[in-house]
């Protein structure tokens, strides 16, 4: 993979798909009301998210070491503070997102549950 020549081209595909996957994220975010499911689908969401960013931005890049560098590192620790910060309340099924870095929220601010 290193040493890959970068391919530009791509870029309408990347656009696409992150469209595609706003509108999932949207729907399982916003309209999804079955609980269970918005729980297990967000982190596999938010991983798998992460993983077709880094990996679109190395194709349509080239991978060489310095891109490596950057993209990496940066898309773990996005991909970790969004895990951290974004939980499903369990009564309500309120997607929340505390936008606290360093700490969870505990209760959600809609029907005022305690989040697991």
């Amino acid at each position: 993979m290193l040493g890959m020549k970068a391919h530009p081209e791509i870029a309408p595909w990347f656009f696409g798909v992150w469209i595609a996957l706003a509108i999932v994220g949207l729907w399982n975010t916003y309209l999804d009301k079955n609980i269970a499911r918005k729980k297990r689908l967000l982190p596999v969401f938010t991983i798998g998210a992460g993983v077709i960013f880094a990996v679109f931005t190395l194709l349509m890049m080239g991978s060489n070491l310095r891109m490596l560098a950057f993209v990496i590192p940066a898309v773990v620790l996005i991909t970790f503070l969004n895990l951290r910060q974004i939980r499903v309340c369990s009564a309500c099924g309120k997607t929340i997102h505390s936008g606290m870095w360093l700490s969870k929220a505990h209760y959600c601010p809609k029907c005022g549950g305690r989040l697991d």
